[in-house]
């Protein structure tokens, strides 16, 4: 309780979510806009941002391989063949919508929007936390590929 006043009296109205794969930031997502900064690193031909438009993004994931449930009940990703772990923003909030995992645990964790419910998926490497304290000048580090 006291972790969550702490929480709302540093918010400064921005929602943003850091999206980490492998230690690595790949992704970083403004919660309230959808604007998106993908970082230039390795993995940058991994994020898909072309539905960001629509609250969806995909990224890549470690043990996230066998896209056959994904696409199924997805054109988009079959048709682009992407492999990885599918997110979704809406309601100014982030949540998992796919990705493979024992008993497929960070799929089920539910949305959110605070620093103190961060969403990890442990098989796949990929840690999402949510940073409320921070300015929109702050959101655009230094080596940022779109």
């Amino acid at each position: 309780m006291g972790f969550k006043v702490i929480e709302n009296i540093n918010k400064t109205d921005n929602i943003y979510a850091k999206v980490v794969y492998h230690n690595n930031l790949i992704l970083m997502i403004d919660l309230k806009s959808m604007e998106y900064t993908v970082y230039d690193t390795e993995y940058k031909d991994q994020v898909i941002t072309v539905r960001a438009d629509e609250g969806i993004f995909y990224v890549p994931g470690l043990v996230t391989t066998d896209m056959e449930e994904l696409y199924e009940a997805d054109d988009f990703a079959r048709l682009n063949n992407i492999v990885g772990i599918k997110l979704e923003v809406k309601d100014q909030k982030i949540s998992v919508l796919y990705q493979e995992s024992p008993r497929d645990f960070c799929q089920l964790q539910p949305p959110t929007n605070s620093h103190l419910r961060p969403i990890v998926c442990l098989p796949n490497e990929l840690v999402i936390d949510i940073y409320t304290n921070m300015n929109n000048d702050e959101f655009i580090p230094d080596s940022v590929l779109e």
